[in-house]
């Protein structure tokens, strides 16, 4: 078994930074699941391969960034 993915669709960049900044804000993170972001205009590239973000924290700044990642979904 794998961990669940969710994955939020997003209007653009900023949206994605504004909905993760209010879920931890607001203590809404799920555990055991990962959590993924992705625009509209993301999807419509010719490969979905590229199209998604996760926010990891940058242990030098403490700042949380987001970082596009590769993630094999549904054996693709």
């Amino acid at each position: 078994m794998s961990i669940p993915q969710l994955i939020l669709v997003c209007e653009d960049e900023k949206h994605m930074a504004e909905t993760f900044k209010a879920i931890v804000m607001n203590n809404l993170e799920i555990s055991n699941i990962k959590l993924y972001y992705t625009t509209d205009l993301r999807q419509n590239e010719e490969t979905l391969a590229k199209t998604l973000v996760e926010f990891k924290l940058d242990e030098e700044t403490k700042k949380y960034k987001m970082e596009n990642i590769e993630v094999k979904l549904l054996g693709i």
